[in-house]
């Protein structure tokens, strides 16, 4: 089986941009072509809504530990998958390769920049390449016709989106949307939405003002509010009047808001999504708002997200055949003697991303250090159908040392308080947790109402239990809580604390060695939390070498929920 790689490490934004749309478009035939991207050196991109890696970070520890992520991936499917594969010299051979399948061209429109999300849309529906209006006539050159003009045609994003979701989303695959945010000028995700014709936009959700103020807070009550009073809200079922309010009043602070929640509230109740899915966001918030705004918004709206910002090479990836099953080894409850130590758990944070997925985990999983000490990696169980070869390479090549379970909060990223419809979502999700050979995960939040936990502690069969919380939300590691339910084990993670989410490595493990200090009663339960971006396996690796064996036993997350479940719960 061969394909074609093509470098666009050095073409600009609206090349990238074709070589993704002609991606997707050859994809739908079969892993045909690869875009190499490089490295991802752009701090404005890396960073999204936050500066979490200072560029000392990146350039010192994550680039070289990277390494040449795309090559990575080519030499497996090589030797996994026995693939071929031949280069090709420019953006012009790759056109003219695939010339047959192409029915025409799209413009976007520079001073509109939204109109690339259209765009997008329009490529998948017709067959068309992306392009700027700099590269029209190399379109032209290649026997093209101009079939789409995006340029001039609408005032501003809302009242094209307003004409796309009219005109283009009933032709898009049904209960699926992504927002691309155009002004990262990252292009790595197109391919995929071109090859399922995905409908993709740009807007922001976060509502603005008093009245945006209000309906956030009215949200993060429902997440993270006054325990009792919360749990009184949950119990008496006043959660889902909260949460239509807190909706209510972020979309009447912001036409921007309003039109996104509409368009987030039509895909997931898509009367077309096939029986058993749940609807799916793809993509990343905008740069006019931020990540627990999006995740605010399209959790309360019913839906999950991929986070797939800086995501390349999706479409030849979904395209890759695969038919073996993805298995691990688990820990079996009968297996499990607690001892009087304390039991502590490494998770690396941020698996559910498909770029962490694509890149080793940030190169995480290439380090000489895996393998030295139990670690727990999140992974994304959606590519048990959305990139399964992809998958299997985590499988293949794990150790003994490692365990892979689902990122927040099970198949596909929302906050469980605010889901309208969590059940269905655990169900959509345990077919694809089951095909992962996943039988945990993280929870987004440590400390959720009574009501919620039960309905994780619902899952049947084989399952774990949860680890719970991205952060711990208290002052202190004590702070976090432990419940076991119908035998299965739900465990805070007690660190790192919420205030200290962006300490490096080294200042998070020693924020570890202190709470070990603290802990009085044993057995205890210590979860870890690790922040991808700051923290790495190498550096856990030294730092459990110096801890006593005889009151500290690192484990792996299974091991940690089997022991907690049989030892102390609340």
């Amino acid at each position: 089986m061969g394909a074609f790689v093509l470098d666009v490490s050095k073409l600009g934004f609206g090349e990238r941009l074709a070589a993704a749309s002609i991606q997707g478009l050859a994809n739908r035939r079969g892993p045909r072509v690869y875009l190499r991207y490089g490295f991802y050196d752009d701090p404005a991109s890396r960073r999204t809504n936050e500066s979490f890696m200072p560029d000392e970070i990146w350039e010192s520890t994550f680039r070289p530990m990277m390494g040449d992520q795309d090559e990575a991936n080519l030499a497996y499917y090589r030797e996994a998958c026995g693939m071929s594969f031949e280069e090709l010299p420019g953006l012009d051979a790759l056109a003219r390769r695939f010339r047959s399948i192409l029915r025409g061209f799209v413009v976007y429109d520079p001073e509109l920049p939204e109109t690339i999300d259209a765009a997008a849309c329009l490529a998948g529906l017709e067959d068309l390449v992306i392009v700027p209006p700099a590269l029209a006539a190399w379109a032209s050159g290649l026997g093209l016709e101009p079939r789409r003009d995006l340029r001039g045609r609408w005032k501003d994003r809302l009242e094209l989106f307003a004409w796309a979701a009219e005109g283009l989303y009933p032709r898009c695959a049904p209960g699926k949307l992504a927002c691309l945010e155009p002004g990262w000028e990252r292009p790595e995700f197109v391919d995929y939405l071109v090859r399922e014709r995905i409908f993709a936009y740009s807007l922001a959700h976060r509502g603005r003002g008093p009245l945006g103020a209000a309906g956030k807070a009215l949200a993060l009550f429902l997440v993270g509010g006054p325990r009792r009073l919360r749990g009184l809200a949950f119990g008496l079922g006043l959660d889902g009047p909260i949460r239509r309010l807190a909706r209510r009043l972020m979309e009447a602070s912001s036409p921007e808001c309003s039109l996104a929640g509409r368009l987030q509230r039509r895909a997931a109740r898509d009367r077309e999504l096939p029986l058993g899915a749940f609807p799916t966001i793809y993509g990343w918030h905008t740069r006019r708002d931020d990540e627990l705004d999006f995740l605010l918004a399209l959790s309360a709206n019913g839906l999950r997200l991929l986070p797939a910002h800086l995501a390349a090479d999706y479409s030849f990836h979904a395209a890759v055949p695969y038919e073996g099953s993805l298995a691990q080894d688990h820990a079996e409850p009968d297996s499990i003697r607690v001892e009087k130590k304390i039991y502590l758990s490494f998770t690396l944070s941020d698996g559910d991303q498909l770029l962490l997925m694509h890149s080793g985990q940030l190169g995480n999983w290439r380090s000489p250090a895996r393998g030295s000490v139990p670690f727990t990696w999140e992974i994304q169980p959606l590519l048990a159908e959305l990139a399964p070869a992809l998958l299997a390479r985590y499988f293949r090549e794990k150790r003994p040392a490692d365990y892979l379970i689902a990122g927040p909060s099970g198949a596909g990223y929302l906050i469980p308080p605010l889901c309208p419809e969590l059940r269905r979502y655990l169900a959509a999700g345990r077919g694809s947790c089951a095909r992962a050979g996943v039988r945990a995960g993280t929870s987004y939040i440590g400390d959720p109402p009574r009501r919620v936990l039960r309905e994780l502690a619902a899952e049947p069969g084989p399952w774990l239990g949860w680890l719970m919380g991205y952060a711990n939300l208290g002052s202190s590691p004590r702070e976090a809580p432990a419940y076991r339910m119908g035998g299965m084990a739900l465990v805070a993670n007690a660190l790192p604390l919420v205030s200290h989410i962006w300490d490096d490595g080294p200042a998070t493990l020693e924020a570890v060695r202190r709470a070990i200090a603290d802990i009085e009663t044993l057995p205890a339960f210590l979860g870890v939390h690790l922040f991808a971006y700051k923290t790495t396996i190498a550096q856990v690796s030294a730092f459990a070498a110096t801890l006593d064996p005889e009151l500290v036993k690192v484990v792996r997350a299974d091991e940690l929920l089997l022991a907690a479940a049989k030892g102390r719960g609340e």
